[in-house]
């Protein structure tokens, strides 16, 4: 699954970067929305996509630079872990783990149990902020060991 998701995003990637992206409806709600690589505006600081992840039912999720309060800046400064474990076990949770119902602030929590019996949990949303720039959802809020 994680070799096939990585394919399907680096083929995305190149297609973008050469401009075959072509327009799309379904980007950002726009009808006719051009998704040339000039036009789509990389967002920069704490919306800059680190690293991305789909759920187990399609969901784009955005791991983001953030800060003290979501992403990749809150995850190390609240539970530090090394990149190659934390990605791995975010991608084995939106995998395998158990889906809550989005919450009224539209928050999904996942939890995981590990090999270890202890659990995983990740915490994203589909929300999409405008200050982004790039029409992507928040993505992933937190993700930590129980």
């Amino acid at each position: 699954m994680r070799i096939a998701r990585q394919a399907f995003m680096s083929a995305t990637a190149l297609l973008l970067l050469i401009g075959l992206g072509g327009p799309t409806a379904a980007y950002a709600g726009q009808p006719g929305a051009d998704l040339s690589a000039s036009s789509v505006q990389a967002p920069s600081g704490k919306w800059k996509v680190k690293t991305t992840f789909f759920g187990k039912n399609g969901e784009d999720l955005p791991l983001r630079v953030g800060d003290s309060n979501f992403g990749y800046k809150h995850i190390q400064a609240s539970h530090p872990e090394p990149d190659t474990s934390l990605y791995g076990w975010i991608d084995d949770a939106l995998d395998d783990g158990k889906y809550s119902r989005p919450d009224v602030n539209r928050k999904v929590t996942v939890r995981y149990q590990m090999v270890t019996g202890k659990w995983f949990r990740v915490v994203f949303t589909e929300r999409v902020d405008s200050r982004s720039d790039d029409g992507r959802p928040i993505g992933i809020i937190t993700a930590f060991r129980e």
